[in-house]
């Protein structure tokens, strides 16, 4: 009896953790920009002089980027986790005599999401395009007001690994912008972010081997629909002699 009802529980918690992630998957509010298929920009160029002018860049109307060109395949970038080549969404200036971008790219890079989207949490790669260290600054606002900020600091040059992820969180409040500073030494700043993920880890864009869901689908079979033990046989196999009455208390 006690086994039959082990095993009810154990479907129905088999049961209720499938609703709880299909629930999770079917109605969060999430999003991953990557520039290549989210949004798929035209005319994207390799280099901030053949870019133009800074492009504002909206998906679904929930998200909002400003202050920066997309930019493919750009050659002096470390290969890092995360990043989804060949496009990175970028600003530059650099004043001491060569200048690389339009006039109009910001020092500040800004992304603006819609209040009703419910973001409490954005991710991403911020990477270093300077060829000395660099350092950054990247805060999260609710309407108005600072709920997030985080210090990536003594970036490595960009041909040395100069790259680290961010992650804010609002704890329940909607961030409704998300700000870039660099250091601004000398004037001059180059960085690229990528890989932005809002409402889900940045480590979702790593696609989970079919084998994963295999095991789980295993684990969670091995609780929910494990075969009743046979008391009586595992008694007498240890040695151990079964009456009639101890049988019934079982």
């Amino acid at each position: 009896m006690n086994n039959c009802k082990s095993n009810k529980m154990g479907v129905c918690a088999s049961i209720c953790f499938g609703a709880m992630v299909f629930s999770q998957l079917a109605f969060s509010a999430s999003i991953i920009v990557d520039f290549e298929t989210n949004p798929t920009p035209t005319n994207v160029s390799s280099t901030f002089g053949r870019a133009g002018p800074a492009q504002t860049i909206e998906i679904n109307g929930d998200l909002t980027f400003n202050g920066g060109v997309v930019l493919g395949l750009p050659t002096f970038l470390p290969t890092t986790p995360f990043v989804t080549s060949p496009n990175f969404y970028a600003t530059a200036n650099h004043p001491s005599g060569r200048v690389v971008g339009h006039p109009s790219l910001s020092s500040t890079l800004a992304i603006d999401i819609a209040s009703a989207f419910g973001a409490t949490t954005v991710e991403g790669v911020l990477l270093n395009g300077l060829n000395r260290a660099g350092s950054y600054t990247i805060e999260a606002f609710s309407n108005g007001r600072l709920v997030d900020s985080v210090s990536l600091n003594d970036l490595t040059a960009n041909l040395s690994n100069g790259f680290d992820v961010f992650r804010l969180k609002s704890n329940g409040e909607p961030i409704t912008s998300v700000l870039f500073f660099p250091d601004l030494l000398d004037g001059e700043w180059d960085y690229f972010i990528d890989t932005v993920a809002v409402n889900q880890p940045i480590e979702s864009v790593i696609p989970i081997p079919a084998s994963v869901w295999l095991f789980a689908s295993a684990v969670l079979g091995l609780f929910g629909f494990r075969k009743p033990r046979d008391h009586n046989m595992n008694r007498k196999e240890s040695g151990v002699a079964v009456s009639g009455s101890a049988i019934s208390s079982i």
